[in-house]
C-alpha cells in the first residue's frame, strides 16, 4: 500500500501550473492588443500629420495664386471752395515738372509734403511753373515757403501774369537780406531783356529767418498788384502792362553761397470775391541804400 507521501508524489500537479499557464496567455493577449492599439494610433497620427501638411501647403498655394498687388491710389486733397488751384504736395497728382540734373533740382517730398527747389549754379534762377491750364487774370495767390539754405545774395519769389517763356511778366522777389522788390520784365525791340523796378528793393522786418516758414500772398485785380508777407500788406502797385498769364515759383542762387534750397508746403490760387477790399499797406518797408 503506498504511503501518504508516495500518494502525494504520484498525484499530478493541479492548481499552481494551471494558474501559471493562464497568466502567460493573458499577458500575451494584452501585449498583442497594445501592439495593435499603438500601431493604429501611429497610423492615424501619420495620416493626420500628412493631411495637415498637405492642407498648409494647399493654403499657401491658394494664397499665392489669389494674391493681388495693392494698387496705389493718390490721396485726395480737398481744396477750398474758392480755389482755382490748390496743392499741399501729398502727391504729384497735379503733375509738377520734377528733375535733378546739372545742379538744378526739382523734388517732390511726399513724406514731409513739400516741393523742393535747389539751385547750386551761381548766378542762375531755377523756375517751376504752376501746372494749371486756367487763364489766370484776377486772382489771389498764397504760397507757404521756407528758405532752408542760402544767404543774403539768394532768394525766392513768384512770376505773375507771365507769357509762355516768362519774357513778359511781373516778378515779386523775397531776398535773403530781408528785402522785397517788385519788377516788370519785358523784351525791347532788339529782344534784349528789360527790367523796370515797380518797387525798388525795400527792407522788411516781416521775413522769418532761414528754416522758418513764411507766407507770400499777392492779389492781382485789374491794374493793381498788392503784396502781403506773413499776412501783412507791404505795398500796392498800379501797372497796366499785363492782364493775364502763367504763374511760376523760383529759387535764385547768387554768387556767394554754396547754393539755395527753398521748400514749398502750400500753393493756393483763389478766385477773387467781388467787390474786393484791397488791404492797406502796413508801414513795414524801409528803402535800402543805393
Amino acid at each position: 500500500m503506498p504511503t501518504s507521501t508516495e500518494r502525494a508524489n504520484d498525484q499530478p500537479p493541479t492548481a499552481p501550473p494551471a494558474r501559471k499557464r493562464v497568466s502567460a496567455l493573458a499577458l500575451a493577449c494584452v501585449a498583442v492588443l497594445l501592439v495593435a492599439l499603438l500601431g493604429g494610433s501611429l497610423f492615424w497620427m501619420l495620416r493626420s500629420n500628412s493631411g495637415a501638411s498637405s492642407g498648409k501647403g494647399g493654403a499657401r498655394a491658394r494664397a499665392t495664386a489669389t494674391a493681388t498687388v495693392p494698387t496705389w491710389v493718390p490721396t485726395e486733397i480737398t481744396p477750398p471752395a474758392e480755389a482755382l488751384f490748390y496743392d499741399t504736395f501729398v502727391n504729384n497728382s497735379h503733375g509738377w515738372s520734377l528733375s535733378g540734373t546739372d545742379g538744378l533740382f526739382r523734388i517732390l517730398d511726399n513724406v514731409d509734403n513739400k516741393l523742393i527747389l535747389a539751385d547750386t549754379n551761381p548766378g542762375t534762377t531755377l523756375v517751376e511753373s504752376v501746372p494749371t491750364s486756367t487763364n489766370l487774370d484776377n486772382y489771389l495767390i498764397s504760397v507757404d515757403f521756407t528758405i532752408n539754405q542760402g544767404n543774403a545774395s539768394d532768394g525766392t519769389g513768384l512770376y505773375l501774369r507771365g507769357d509762355s517763356i516768362l519774357a513778359h511778366d511781373y516778378r515779386v522777389d523775397i531776398n535773403g537780406d530781408n528785402t522785397v522788390d517788385v519788377a516788370k520784365e519785358s523784351l525791347d525791340a532788339n529782344q534784349s531783356e528789360q527790367t523796370t523796378m515797380l518797387l525798388p528793393r525795400q527792407h522788411t522786418s516781416l521775413l522769418n529767418p532761414p528754416g522758418k516758414q513764411n507766407t507770400l500772398t499777392v492779389i492781382l485785380l485789374g491794374d493793381s498788384l498788392t503784396v502781403l508777407l506773413n499776412h501783412f500788406a507791404l505795398t500796392t502797385i498800379t501797372d497796366l502792362s499785363y492782364t493775364s498769364g502763367q504763374v511760376a515759383l523760383f529759387a535764385r542762387h547768387g554768387n556767394s553761397s554754396g547754393g539755395v534750397t527753398v521748400s514749398y508746403s502750400r500753393v493756393e490760387i483763389d478766385r477773387l470775391a467781388s467787390p474786393l477790399a484791397t488791404p492797406a499797406p502796413s508801414p513795414t518797408l524801409t528803402p535800402t541804400a543805393g
